[in-house]
């Protein structure tokens, strides 16, 4: 057992560790009548203010711990161990004294004083006892522990945001203090009754060490739930922000990449940058413009690099892509607060507790409550937001607008940057910030010799002098633009000789435009195979034109299939060498995408002066071919139906990699065929007459009862109308235009309708049954023997499966085949590496209102909707229903602070006329407690000793019953019951006849009262 000094000792240098040096020295001159005097004043001024909060409830801790002192300095002298016990309790209260929610969860310290022993009873009688300087430092111990928690709240940036919700978690730790302090209080009580009884000195040391062992086992079990309880809160947090930004790290880590050695780093000498980051409120928005091509990009990469590396500095970023789709800005400021919960895992209680858990949304209107406050709490922050000038003229806007405003409030401190091209309509949003250029500037040029110098050692020759010239040139006529370079010096490697290198490097094309043009012109040189130039067409109109960036595997099969190749077989394949004709236009990423080098290629090719006036493709025949493409997958999957073949053919059909495009083909082939139609009404050109065979074979996949829509689908149309004008085209083929029609209805309803409370396999089933046409039944049986074929054991289950062809399916699908199930999620196309990747994204979509009591079955299981949770809430939970929120209780209201003033005026008259009776209520109840206490007291602290052992040997065994461990409220509260009703029967008559023992041994009842009058009782 270790020394009571010792114990002491390291609870106060624990604390002392945790404090800043300013209030370890107030903390050290603070004397107990400072803490009374403070309490007054505070008492003072919030009774001028008409808003006083009952001070007295404080008087309880401060007379204990008063009376707790001068049992504890005995231990204490010499030392500066005291102060430690009161300097926090003065400290807490004047911080909080101003926030009158934050005021009243202080008044726990009142429960403290409650729970603690009554040493001024036995300070005389146990003044050398070691069991009772054990017990004096176990209560010092606690008493820190509450102080050192108390603090790490308050000290915190903004803690009065956070206060509240962090104090509602801190429940469970503040009623295991308390629960330490009463058991210690009546191991005093006890011990005291017993000391000359009944009781021996190992009996007590027994008995003490059997409290600390208790105290251990609970303070671990503790522990393990605050563990559990935060992690769920991570999970329900990432669930409600339903944000997987795999795509987004995928574009970042990409863009990283580009970054040649030694190049960015002057940028971190910049009197502008070097201003953004410093720690104040000046100039919170900076602009990093350059023309295209000019590394914006990379240098946000480094910059955000170079970030992370700083200490106590968030970091949050967001790169902006040409195929972002929906609300833009919803989706930064949903990455922003997924990025800062994840450098900051502790918030994930402001968000459960005022978000989450009070059902709300994760909209707009929350989001511009929730990242002010996380900002405000966090207070080194930088954001870095790339390429908005890739977004709609709109989602600019609304990007600007928000960001702006982040930045002006004066609680936030936080700072942007933002990058992008000098558009006009930008340039005037930001035109008032600070600006750096990277147009003109030398050490761009440095950047791009360096860049220059590693790109042609790859060239072919070695004469050092023609090296050095073509070096020159290329810095030259870059102009600022690493894209260009990039550009040129593939050209430059098909020069086979110097002097082929020397003429190619002096025609070199000049600007971006005119290197692409260039380019171009090279894929469709009449010298080039005319397949050659098709497939080349082919693979940038799929690239620029598809509805989210395509796997190679996808485009590959995409551009292979047409109106004189309608199914893929092995011969008709096409090798990935094929995307050379493109290069260097296009480039392939990570997990197997191929993606444009830059935003302004795809500008170029559908927007650009390329021929007379003209683009280099056309929209309307892009979105004719993708459209012909997917419909005839489609039509090429008969063979995957149940009726067609069994599950052992359909994996042989499958594995051999032939219906890579299905999953894109089902979510849009109607939207390109919507958009071809759209296209081909503006010009009134006549409709694709191999497009109308495909899309009559498609009729084959209505269901037999699907000629007339099910009512519960039925499209919104008036007189005769389609949902869809663009369908006005397909009048020619009415029972196509009927599928479509369905089609395009069943997708609506889809997307508008709420499946959280679905099980994944549940919505893959519902979907096959209420779809009107097959095309999710062939979803569904492609998507389930793809995982089959991806599971470990596909050898056993199929032992005839080509071994060759398996490891190549594997090889090329196995990044992204566990699509989300969800249809209306952007990963219900582009998915997963594994099933358990899956299965975490997908429980974001599930459940989203959960209750906010960790012991509760609905905290992990969640309700589908509001009404539920709040019907939940009022029925079990009527505290949690009837508690304003954070932002509720923080927003000024002047009807509400009248009407606060107001209770506290007619509060304070209350309580003084209370005052009065309770002092004669008290001085007659104590002279009836003083007679009934010295027969009552023996028996039930016996009763609640062996309550609290049967409850101790019980409760593991409740707990294997729940999940985590975690018993409900009204379980635990029963179990306390039964135990108690056994412990005052066993008690009872064992008391009884031990202590008539006593008594005829020691003479009867005087000499028990003489005892008792002994110990001061």
């Amino acid at each position: 057992m270790a020394n009571p000094r010792d114990v002491i000792a390291d609870a106060f240098g624990k604390l002392k560790r945790s404090i800043s040096e300013e209030d370890a020295h107030k903390f050290a001159s603070t004397e107990l009548k400072d803490v009374w005097v403070a309490v007054r004043e505070i008492d003072s001024r919030q009774r001028m203010r008409l808003s006083a909060q009952n001070m007295r409830r404080i008087e309880p801790m401060l007379r204990g711990i008063e009376k707790y002192t001068k049992a504890i300095e005995v231990l204490c002298n010499g030392t500066p161990y005291m102060p430690y016990v009161w300097a926090p309790i003065k400290l807490m209260l004047e911080i909080a004294s101003h926030h009158r929610d934050v005021f009243e969860a202080l008044t726990a310290y009142a429960d403290i004083g409650d729970a603690l022993p009554r040493f001024d009873r036995y300070r005389e009688t146990f003044a050398n006892n070691l069991e009772f300087q054990h017990v004096l430092a176990s209560v010092y111990t606690t008493i820190l522990d509450f102080h050192q928690r108390a603090y790490k709240f308050f000290r915190r940036r903004a803690w009065h945001l956070i206060f509240l919700s962090l104090w509602k978690d801190f429940g469970s730790r503040f009623d295991s203090i308390i629960e330490s302090l009463k058991k210690q209080r009546d191991f005093v009580d006890i011990e005291a009754i017993s000391f000359d009884i009944f009781e021996g000195k190992e009996s007590r040391i027994r008995i003490q060490d059997d409290i600390r062992q208790r105290q251990k086992r609970d303070l671990e079990v503790l522990e393990e739930n605050e563990k559990n309880a935060r992690i769920s809160q991570l999970q329900h947090c990432h669930a409600w922000l339903s944000m997987d930004d795999k795509i987004r790290e995928a574009v970042y880590e990409r863009t990283s990449a580009r970054r040649h050695d030694t190049t960015c780093e002057w940028m971190l000498n910049e009197p502008h940058l070097k201003s953004w980051l410093e720690d104040d409120a000046r100039r919170p928005c900076l602009w990093l413009e350059g023309k295209p091509g000019a590394g914006k990009s990379v240098m946000c990469s480094y910059i955000v690099q170079t970030l992370t590396k700083t200490p106590s500095l968030t970091v949050c970023y967001y790169f902006c892509n040409s195929q972002d789709t929906g609300n833009v800005c919803h989706q930064i400021l949903t990455t922003i607060v997924l990025q800062i919960l994840r450098q900051h895992r502790d918030l994930c209680t402001l968000i459960a507790n005022e978000f989450v858990y009070q059902g709300a949304n994760c909209g707009m209107a929350q989001l511009r409550v929730l990242v002010p406050q996380l900002l405000a709490i966090t207070s080194y922050t930088r954001i870095v937001i790339d390429g908005i000038d890739e977004c709609s003229r709109e989602c600019q806007k609304a990007i600007l607008k928000e960001l702006e405003a982040l930045c002006k409030d004066l609680t936030t401190r936080c700072k942007v940057l933002f990058s992008s091209r000098r558009e006009v309509h930008i340039y005037k949003r930001l035109s008032e910030h600070p600006q750096i250029s990277l147009d003109g500037r030398q050490e761009v040029d440095l950047d791009i010799r360096s860049f220059v110098k590693y790109k042609i050692t790859k060239l072919r020759t070695s004469d050092q002098d023609l090296l050095d010239k073509i070096e020159t040139v290329l810095v030259k006529r870059a102009n600022g633009m690493f894209l260009w370079v990039r550009l040129v010096v593939k050209e430059l490697k098909y020069c086979y000789s110097d002097a082929a290198l020397e003429e190619t490097a002096t025609k070199l094309p000049k600007g971006l435009k005119a290197a692409y043009g260039r380019i171009l012109d090279r894929i469709m040189d009449p010298s080039n195979p005319t397949t050659a130039r098709y497939m080349a067409i082919r693979i940038l109109e799929w690239m620029a034109c598809s509805h989210r960036i395509l796997k190679r595997y996808e485009l590959l099969d995409g551009i292979t299939i047409d109106a004189s190749n309608k199914t893929l077989t092995p011969k008709t394949k096409i090798q990935k060498e094929i995307l050379d004709l493109c290069r260097p236009l296009i480039e392939e990423g990570s997990a197997g995408i191929v993606d444009f080098v830059h935003f302004s290629a795809k500008e170029y090719i559908l927007e650009g002066d390329y021929q007379a006036g003209l683009p280099f493709i056309s929209r309307e025949n892009a979105h004719l071919d993708i459209a012909f493409s997917c419909i005839a997958v489609l039509n090429s999957c008969c063979s995957l139906f149940p009726d067609n073949c069994t599950e052992a053919e359909r994996a042989a059909i499958i594995v051999r990699g032939f219906h890579g495009l299905l999953i894109y083909a089902d979510m849009f082939w109607y939207k390109h065929l919507l958009t071809y139609c759209s296209l081909l009404s503006q010009r009134k050109g006549q409709f694709n007459r191999e497009l109308q065979a495909q899309l009559q074979l498609l009729l084959k996949f209505r269901k037999e009862d699907s000629g007339i829509l099910p009512s519960k689908l039925k499209a919104p149309t008036e007189k005769g109308r389609s949902p869809d004008p663009n369908l006005e085209a397909l009048n020619c083929l009415p029972d196509v235009k009927s599928l479509v029609s369905h089609v395009i209805v069943f997708r609506a309803k889809v997307a508008r309708e709420d499946d959280s409370d679905k099980s994944p396999e549940g919505i893959s089933s519902d979907s096959c049954d209420i779809d009107p046409t097959h095309f999710s039944a062939v979803r569904y049986y492609y998507q389930q023997t793809t995982e089959l074929l991806l599971d470990g054991k596909v050898e056993t289950t199929y032992p005839n499966i080509n071994k060759k062809d398996l490891q190549t399916f594997r090889d090329t699908y196995g990044t992204s085949a566990y699509v989300c199930r969800f249809l209306h999620c952007v990963f219900s196309t582009d998915g997963f590496e594994s099933s358990s990747r899956r299965a975490k994204h997908e429980s974001q979509h599930q459940r989203r209102f959960r209750c906010a009591h960790s012991s509760c079955v609905y905290f992990a299981r969640g309700f589908v909707s509001r009404n539920l949770l709040t019907k939940h809430n009022e029925n079990y939970h009527p505290i949690a229903a009837d508690s304003p929120s954070l932002a509720e209780s923080l927003a000024p209201n002047p009807a509400i602070e009248i009407q606060a003033q107001q209770r506290a005026s007619a509060e304070a008259q209350a309580q003084a006329q209370a005052q009065a009776q309770a002092q004669q209520r008290a001085s007659a109840e104590a002279q009836a407690q003083a007679q009934a206490q010295v027969q009552h007291q023996m028996l039930q602290q016996q009763i609640l000793r062996v309550a609290n052992t049967l409850y101790m040997q019980q409760k593991p065994i409740l707990m294997q019953r729940f999940p985590n461990g975690l018993v409900p409220e009204n379980d635990d509260k029963n179990l306390r019951g039964r135990c108690q009703q056994a412990a005052q029967q066993q008690v009872t008559a064992g008391f009884r006849a031990r202590r008539q023992q006593i008594m005829a041994a020691q003479g009867g009842m005087q000499q028990m009262n003489g005892m008792q009058n002994g110990m001061g009782m």
